[in-house]
């Protein structure tokens, strides 16, 4: 037994020891300078999962269990590439490869938008895959040829938003939730899942809005493409088109091939005898070294572009969580720096945590006392999302961002039935004052306890309105007729007064080198810092091989304590959108 621990601790070393050794070649050969030869195509993978920032860590979505890894790409990876490849001799062209994007409306718009941009200088943009989705359609209309494969799958059905709903779940382990809106919240659905089984009307009301709006601007792309009017479009998808012979018939796609197909159609564009002659690069490696606008290094003028995105949560957060304490630290430091000029906060989140939400804004607030404060939405910027925005000099959404949903809610859960009951707890408690135990979870609340919180509630929502009417210059009634949790696309949130512009990143970057006077020489820098790679790797290494070990332990049951958990993480007062929306 000894010896068997001592080879078996030996062997663990090894392991790890080749794992850090591996980390650091990835690490190291990333970091070289990339050196780009003439007959150079830049190959973007959409089947990928975008982001708006990827991690240092090449292992992050590593699966030490099943042994897959699946990196994300940065949408700022993609702009930075793209805008530098545009101008580069030795780059012929982009090659699109799949068409299952993992990523939101907003963010695919701006990958057309910096494709659309590349193409403008006369190269080439080709693209091939076995499975199309109606996300990689819509960035396959702005190829020059965009091929099937002839036995291949093209998804064109319309599109759907849906909502999870746990009442009766949550019911069944004994669970109670807790809801308090805001007076007049009516649109704040965010709550639903845990008091119905059901959607209200005025959630589904909103969510038609939202995903016509989506949808119609989808069909705008697909018929300037394929030359079929919109009824026509709207024909084939309610007959769900998926062969892909009939959607080249209707011009949706440019033909039908096999990869060996697609390979010398490459071949032909780059001008070189066989595929193999072309050297694909990579948007993450191409666009290591580079700004937000394609340049190398740092000057004197700096503009800041401050990446916040995921749930809003105090403490420090990480790349895919909104920390208060990090992102409000890295406001400071970008307020602070003679060098940085302007500020863009770019926001990709549903909002989270009111208290959270403020610290974040109370940096946001000093910074635009001394600089241009520049704010750009992407997928989402709602609720506490749009908190975090609201007092930037100008804000920027794309058209189908998801925005406003200004409210705010309390959820608290009790669990008299399952420890009185399931359980056979009990809990006794001896207070000095009336309320002293509020908030226990072995029994419900009162109706003056109820009125406590609710209160709380109503306070939140109070200054969540105060502080858009501030910010956006608006009267506060006006505020609270357009907020109650109400959520808009970007270009609905326009017309309404709550963002400015309609754009992207790439156009809030300039308006901010604009505003700062230094449009004509600039850098662009990212904040906050990037978490180290290798700490960043044994946090998800831990992660992993914790919550699969408990998965297995649990088996059937594991779904209940993730319905907890995920319960946990959401108590409090909250300012947030739909938990577990999907728009497909």
């Amino acid at each position: 037994m000894l010896l068997a621990s001592i080879i078996g601790g030996g062997i663990l070393i090894f392991l790890i020891f080749i794992i850090f050794a591996s980390i650091a070649s990835v690490a190291s050969m990333e970091e070289k300078d990339l050196e780009v030869t003439e007959n150079s195509v830049l190959k973007i993978d959409l089947n990928s999962r975008f982001v708006e920032r990827s991690q240092n860590n090449p292992f992050e979505s590593f699966d030490p269990l099943a042994g897959q890894m699946e990196s994300a790409v940065g949408i700022d990876q993609i702009i930075s590439a793209l805008k530098a490849a545009k101008d580069d001799p030795n780059i012929e062209g982009v090659y699109l490869e799949g068409g299952i994007p993992m990523a939101g409306h907003a963010s695919l718009e701006e990958i057309r938008e910096a494709l659309l941009d590349f193409k403008s200088e006369g190269k080439f943009i080709y693209g091939y895959s076995e499975i199309l989705t109606q996300k990689g359609l819509f960035l396959a209309t702005v190829a020059d040829s965009f091929l099937l494969n002839p036995e291949g799958l093209i998804e064109f059905s319309g599109m759907s938003a849906s909502v999870s709903y746990y009442r009766t779940a949550l019911e069944k382990i004994g669970l109670e939730p807790v809801v308090l809106r805001a007076t007049g919240n009516k649109f704040k659905s965010a709550v639903e899942p845990f008091l119905s089984d059901s959607m209200s009307d005025a959630n589904r009301m909103q969510l038609t809005e939202l995903i016509s709006s989506i949808w119609k601007e989808y069909l705008n792309a697909f018929s300037a493409k394929s030359g079929l009017s919109v009824a026509d479009l709207n024909s084939l998808a309610d007959e769900v088109l998926t062969d892909p012979k009939l959607a080249a018939e209707k011009r949706l796609i440019d033909g039908l091939a096999y990869q060996d197909q697609v390979n010398s159609m490459l071949s032909r564009a780059v001008a070189v005898d066989d595929v193999e002659s072309i050297r694909f690069l990579s948007p993450k490696r191409y666009a290591r070294n580079k700004d937000l606008n394609g340049n190398y290094g740092y000057n004197e003028n700096r503009v800041a572009v401050i990446v916040a995105q995921g749930e809003i949560q105090s403490g420090e957060g990480d790349e895919y969580t909104i920390g208060s304490e990090r992102i409000a630290r890295a406001i400071r430091e970008a307020r602070t720096n003679d060098k940085v000029k302007a500020i863009v906060l770019r926001v990709n989140s549903p909002g989270g945590s009111a208290l959270a939400s403020e610290i974040i804004w109370r940096e946001m607030d000093l910074a635009r006392q001394e600089k241009p404060v520049i704010a750009s939405m992407g997928d989402l910027a709602a609720s506490g999302g749009y908190y975090i925005s609201c007092f930037a000099d100008t804000i920027l959404a794309q058209e189908n961002t998801i925005t406003g949903s200004i409210g705010a809610f309390g959820l608290f859960f009790t669990a008299e039935e399952l420890m009185h009951e399931t359980l056979g707890i009990n809990v006794e408690s001896v207070n000095t004052n009336k309320h002293s135990d509020l908030g226990r979870i072995d029994r419900k609340l009162s109706p003056s306890e109820r009125r406590i919180l609710i209160a709380q509630v109503d306070k939140i929502y109070g200054t969540f309105k105060q502080r858009v009417a501030e910010g956006r210059n608006l009267d506060v009634a006006y505020v609270d007729s357009i907020g109650q949790g109400r959520v808009y696309t970007g270009l609905a949130a326009k017309n309404l007064g709550l963002v400015d512009i309609i754009g992207g990143l790439d156009e809030a970057v300039n308006l901010a080198a604009e505003k700062a006077g230094i449009s004509e020489d600039y850098s662009v820098v990212s904040y906050p810092e990037k978490e180290d790679p290798i700490e960043a790797f044994l946090k998800e290494l831990n992660k992993g091989f914790g919550s699969a070990s408990i998965k297995e332990e649990l088996g059937e049951y594991a779904y209940y304590l993730e319905l907890i958990q995920n319960a946990e993480k959401r108590q409090g007062l909250q300012m947030r959108l739909e938990y577990d929306m999907q728009i497909d």
